[in-house]
């Protein structure tokens, strides 16, 4: 006998379809490595602690990673059956970032330092050397290059959960061309391709209770997330009067009562 087709309210089909996620919504964070950063400014300028969240801001299109299984086939266990076993998780090679470009270039000039200082150009001040024909390089050792980098994607309304995607040992290993044309002016583009080892993902609060750290000190705001960027340090983002800071620290946030 046919069974009659499930009663369903209106006010559940609400909850249900009046609730999706937006893709506009999220947070990219690319706090580079110690030395990365001291390069950056002292060789060309650029203060990450003052300018990096600017920077940031001005990412407008990402992809949440995805990853697949290496399998390989099991025949004759069971009578006509092949079976697939899994044996490897497989990450995406990398994660891809476009940004709008700054009057000043300075999102380009974090990028292509940040490539400069793995390939050790004008490390020391001088760039004249490397436009001479006998140029050579000389890359810099992946430990002060890579780092954790993470994706945050949360709703408008801050409800909920959000998610976090933390990527393992990132650095930007391709930068793409950028048109330029007489033709009709638009927004300047920026995009980059950072390769990583693997990717971490997280659900968490977006609206997280007030945490204190082991110094004993009360920060103020809600915790929106919590990354753990290596080199013993953690990323902490709160939400005060509804924008999101961050800071940095090295022990990790603790719940009070804890």
């Amino acid at each position: 006998m046919a069974r009659p087709a499930d009663r369903v309210s209106t006010g559940s089909l609400k909850h249900k379809f009046l609730n999706l996620s937006q893709t506009s919504l999220y947070n990219v964070r690319l706090i580079p490595p110690p030395q990365v950063s001291n390069f950056l400014s002292s060789q060309r300028g650029l203060n990450y602690t003052t300018e990096g969240r600017g920077l940031e801001l001005l990412a407008y299109e990402t992809t949440l990673p995805g990853s697949t299984f290496a399998t390989h086939d099991v025949t004759g266990d069971f009578v006509g059956v092949t079976e697939k076993m899994a044996y490897r998780r497989i990450y995406d090679e990398t994660i891809d970032m476009s940004f709008y470009v700054d009057k000043d270039y300075r999102i380009i000039e974090f990028f292509e330092g940040w490539v400069d200082f793995i390939s050790n150009v004008g490390v020391i001040g001088n760039r004249d050397a490397k436009k001479t024909r006998a140029s050579t390089m000389r890359m810099r050792y992946p430990k002060y290059y890579k780092t954790n980098i993470s994706i945050t994607k949360f709703e408008k309304d801050l409800s909920g959960n959000a998610m976090t995607y933390t990527f393992v040992d990132a650095f930007p290993i391709s930068i793409n061309n950028i048109p330029l044309s007489y033709d009709t002016s638009d927004v300047l583009r920026f995009s980059v391709s950072l390769s990583y080892v693997r990717y971490v993902r997280e659900v968490h609060n977006a609206g997280g209770s007030v945490s204190t750290y082991d110094t004993g000190s009360t920060n103020d705001g809600d915790i929106v997330g919590v990354v753990n960027i290596g080199g013993g340090r953690y990323r902490i983002e709160r939400l005060i009067n509804g924008q999101i800071f961050s800071e940095t620290t090295t022990s990790p946030p603790v719940s009070p009562g804890s």
